[in-house]
């Protein structure tokens, strides 16, 4: 767990703290969020054709800075909530975790918080309330949903996405169908990989006593449904396909469409921790790639 313990920690220095800090909010997370919501703003909504403009809009250098900081509230919070369980499954990743009280990992949390929703104020009203709603959504995830099998990784891919969805608020647009394909696309890719990370964190779950997807269908059913997601995956593609045919992103999918073959190879394959593992890098690397490729929308 979190140390508890302010003598040992009261030795620490400030900067391996802010170290260990940065560890637990997934800095590298993080940092793509904030570079797939400039790319967003940039390519999609304003079609790449005004990027200085969009650098010197000081409103989206507000709300990504408001996105960031209720983000890593988010990991901090699930890191308090989630820290017995990841020090099983990952206990080289987690060594930093021991070095921050949990006093300092909850006083953090409600700073981080506090500034992403009240900073989101001097955007709009629309902004500040979409904002409270996915601080409390975060909260709410890792206190309860992420314990409930299906709800829990749903709830997880639709936080991921959501601030995505708050550049819409952001800009006050209504989606359309293009971008309401890849929206779900990218839902599907990302809803695959949280059933994929259960897979891999059986241990942990069984240890703490957490119930999961594969805990109670068992490892069989629970590779049918992550096939199932795949396939949906996969006809999300060719459902896209038509729409961007013309344009450059269409690589992309084509792409994404190999990886998800080879994936599918890898599953029926698949039986232990780090053979799903295998297939949960493919799908880090699927939506990393998705990330960069709005560039070329």
């Amino acid at each position: 767990m979190l140390s508890t313990d302010s003598k040992s920690n009261s030795s620490i220095s400030p900067l391996v703290k802010m170290l260990a800090l940065l560890s637990i909010v997934r800095w590298y997370n993080v940092l793509l969020i904030v570079i797939s919501l400039y790319l967003t703003q940039i390519f999609i909504f304003n079609n790449g054709e005004n990027i200085l403009e969009t650098l010197l809009n000081l409103p989206i250098h507000i709300y990504t800075l408001t996105i960031v900081f209720i983000t890593m509230g988010g990991y901090l919070i699930n890191g308090f909530y989630d820290f017995e369980k990841d020090l099983i499954n990952h206990p080289e990743t987690t060594y930093f975790g021991r070095l921050v009280s949990k006093k300092t990992c909850l006083n953090t949390y409600v700073i981080l918080t506090f500034l992403g929703v009240s900073m989101a104020a001097l955007i709009s009203k629309k902004v500040l309330l979409f904002n409270l709603l996915l601080a409390f959504g975060l909260w709410l995830y890792s206190h309860k949903l992420r314990k409930k099998p299906l709800t829990g990784e749903v709830s997880a891919t639709f936080l991921t996405i959501s601030s995505f969805i708050g550049l819409y608020v952001f800009n006050n647009l209504e989606l359309n169908k293009t971008l309401l394909l890849f929206v779900t696309y990218i839902f599907t890719i990302d809803l695959t990989r949280e059933i994929i990370k259960k897979m891999v964190s059986l241990k942990g779950d069984l240890i703490v006593g957490e119930k999961s997807i594969p805990i109670l269908f068992g490892i069989r059913f629970s590779k049918y449904i992550i096939l199932s997601q795949m396939i949906f995956s996969l006809l999300s593609i060719i459902t896209i396909i038509p729409f961007i045919i013309e344009k450059k992103i269409a690589i992309y999918f084509i792409i994404a469409m190999g990886i998800i073959l080879f994936s599918i190879f890898l599953l029926y394959k698949a039986k232990t921790p780090s053979q799903f593992n295998k297939i949960n890098t493919a799908y880090k690397i699927l939506l990393m790639l998705a990330i960069f490729s709005i560039v070329l929308y």
